[in-house]
């Protein structure tokens, strides 16, 4: 949508390329669930009994075939698109992460994540029309604030991850010690303050502009007092909540800033 906007397309010619966003992303978060959960049975069995595989409502060997049909799927309608790259590099972070074992150690997971958001972010700006350029300018910022909140995530399932066997970043840096969370602190600080200045206040130095970086802002700081505030498991399971609020909100900022540029 932010790239929709800042090439400044009709509104009702947005709908064609907003509904082959739509069925791209389909293809690929569903592809990468499926091989999630076959790759995870084992540890879905202590952790998420509750899952179809685990719980029997659907056999692996249909999982797998799933698996198979949705990833060339995926990779046909990349190739159609002209994001056959991004496709290949999707699948191969999708393998590693859920069949090499890059999903048990912290870097590797982390990276993957990276890597594979780095991935779908700029193969959305090239469906919406946008410049290489503009994409990654706003991409590469939204990656550094996710390089260091993503132990948020695991932050939540450390005694699920535990008993899983697995070595996350927050058991790395010691998840029951104040350093981790600064650590996420200080990343969100320095990202936040950069997508403020070098991504919506170059756009839209105005009131529009202002206004949303204040908002945004205010987000990530609530974040980072919640983080310290409240320790306990179910506080770090809100503060990973509070944290997917504030991702999609700097999806929404690049509208605001990007439109009518």
């Amino acid at each position: 949508m932010a790239s929709l906007l800042y090439k400044n397309i009709p509104v009702k010619e947005m709908a064609c390329p907003i509904v082959i966003a739509f069925v791209y992303g389909i293809f690929y978060l569903y592809s990468f669930v499926v091989a999630n959960q076959i790759a995870g049975v084992e540890e879905d069995k202590i952790n998420k009994p509750d899952r179809p595989i685990t719980s029997g409502a659907t056999l692996l060997k249909g999982a797998t075939v799933r698996y198979y049909v949705l990833t060339a799927l995926y990779l046909a309608f990349s190739c159609f698109l002209g994001l056959a790259k991004r496709g290949l590099v999707w699948i191969a972070i999708m393998y590693a992460h859920n069949f090499l074992g890059f999903a048990t150690f912290g870097p590797t997971k982390d990276m993957c994540v990276e890597f594979g958001a780095l991935s779908q972010l700029m193969a959305a700006c090239t469906i919406g029309g946008a410049s290489p350029e503009m994409g990654w300018k706003w991409t590469k910022t939204i990656l550094i604030i996710m390089w260091c909140a993503i132990p948020l995530q695991d932050l939540r399932d450390v005694p699920r991850d535990l008993k899983a066997g697995c070595w996350t970043t927050p058991m790395i840096l010691g998840h029951q010690v104040t350093c981790l969370r600064f650590y996420i602190t200080a990343g969100i600080f320095v990202a936040q303050y950069q997508f403020i200045t070098e991504c919506i206040l170059e756009q839209r130095d105005n009131a529009v502009g202002w206004v949303t970086s204040v908002v945004i802002a205010f987000m990530g700081l609530t974040v980072i007092v919640h983080l310290f505030a409240d320790r306990s498991l179910h506080g770090d399971q809100i503060s990973y909540r509070l944290y997917t609020v504030v991702y999609l909100a700097q999806i929404a900022a690049a509208c605001v800033a990007l439109k009518a540029h």
